[in-house]
C-alpha cells in the first residue's frame, strides 16, 4: 500500500526494509518473549530497538501511533491480572499516564486468526472458538481463501466493519479517544463467555 516498511522479526538479528519511500512509515517488531508479559519489557529490549529505528531508519518512535498486538489464547497468554493491568496502563497509542511512551494493548480472540477471517467472512463476530489452533485448522480446511497475502483495502474495510458489529451487538461505545475502556468492554465480556461456553466470540481489535 506504499508505506514505508521496518520490520524485525524474533531471533533473527537483522532488520528488514522495502524500498519505498514514502512519509509514511510502518514498523512491525515482535517482542523479545511471545508472551504478553514481554511488554514490561524488563531487559530493555523495546527500547534499544526504539533506538536503533530513530538513529539508524530515522522512524520518528516518540512521535509514532504504537500498537501492542497480541492473542488472547486460554493456552498461550494465561495471567488474566496482566492483561487487566496492560489494559488498564496502555490507553493511548502516543503518550501515556506520567508521559510514559505511548501505546495501545489490541487482543484478538483467541488468536489473530480472527483478523484475518474477519477480512473474508460476513459475521465472523458470530464465530466461535477456543484456542488459536482451531482458527488455523478452520482456515487450512474450511476457508483457504482468507489468506495474508490476499487482503486489500477493501477486505480491510470489512475487517474494520466486523469489528463495529461485535461492539453493535455487544452495546460497547466506540469512542476512538476511549480506547482503554473500549478494550476493557471487550475482554471482560470475552473472559465472562470463555467461562461459560469455554468459547471466545472470533473478534479481534487489530
Amino acid at each position: 500500500m506504499g508505506y514505508e516498511y521496518i520490520e524485525k522479526r524474533r531471533n533473527n538479528a537483522e532488520f528488514f526494509k522495502n524500498r519505498n519511500r514514502s512519509t509514511s512509515k510502518v514498523a512491525v517488531i515482535n517482542t523479545e518473549e511471545s508472551n504478553i508479559s514481554s511488554i514490561s519489557d524488563k531487559n530493555d529490549y523495546l527500547d534499544r530497538i526504539f533506538e536503533i529505528l530513530i538513529s539508524e531508519y530515522d522512524f520518528p518512535v516518540d512521535n509514532t501511533a504504537i500498537y501492542y498486538i497480541f492473542d488472547r489464547d486460554p493456552k498461550s497468554n494465561l495471567d488474566k491480572g496482566l492483561i487487566r493491568k496492560l489494559i488498564g496502563q496502555l490507553k493511548n497509542a502516543y503518550e501515556n499516564y506520567n508521559g510514559q511512551r505511548g501505546g495501545v494493548l489490541l487482543l484478538s480472540c483467541p488468536s489473530i486468526g480472527a483478523y484475518i477471517v474477519s477480512n473474508f467472512i460476513d459475521d465472523t463476530y458470530l464465530m466461535e472458538f477456543d484456542i488459536g489452533n482451531k482458527v488455523k485448522e478452520y482456515i487450512a480446511t474450511q476457508n483457504r481463501e482468507a489468506q495474508l497475502n490476499r487482503i486489500t483495502t477493501e477486505t480491510l474495510e470489512r475487517a474494520a466493519n466486523e469489528m463495529m458489529k461485535y461492539f453493535e451487538a455487544e452495546k460497547i461505545d466506540f469512542c476512538i479517544d476511549n480506547i482503554g475502556q473500549m478494550n476493557r468492554e471487550v475482554f471482560e465480556g470475552q473472559e465472562a463467555k470463555y467461562r461459560k461456553e469455554r468459547v471466545y466470540n472470533l473478534v479481534s481489535l487489530l
